[in-house]
């Protein structure tokens, strides 16, 4: 989702209390890094599953990793109440 405002300004609009915003990214990075990093190790087993859809996700993972290095990528953990009546 990309925001033209703050995320938790974007949930108190929409009523949410306690809203608690955590950046996740580097969480994100390593994942994404450990992920590559095992289909690689097992690709021998993996490419003739997968097929050309092996190549696909390698990449879009290095895109992913790349972006978030870049800070084009970010992913946020975020938590909020509803009102209470």
């Amino acid at each position: 989702m990309t925001a033209t405002r703050p995320i938790a300004t974007l949930m108190r609009a929409a009523r949410f209390e306690e809203i608690e915003v955590a950046d996740v990214t580097a969480d994100f990075i390593a994942t994404a890094q450990a992920w590559f990093e095992e289909f690689a190790a097992h690709e021998e087993e993996l490419r003739p599953l997968l097929g050309a859809a092996y190549d696909d996700r390698q990449k879009g993972r290095q895109e992913m990793i790349a972006g978030a290095e870049e800070g084009l990528l970010k992913r946020l953990l975020v938590g909020g109440s509803a009102p209470r009546k």
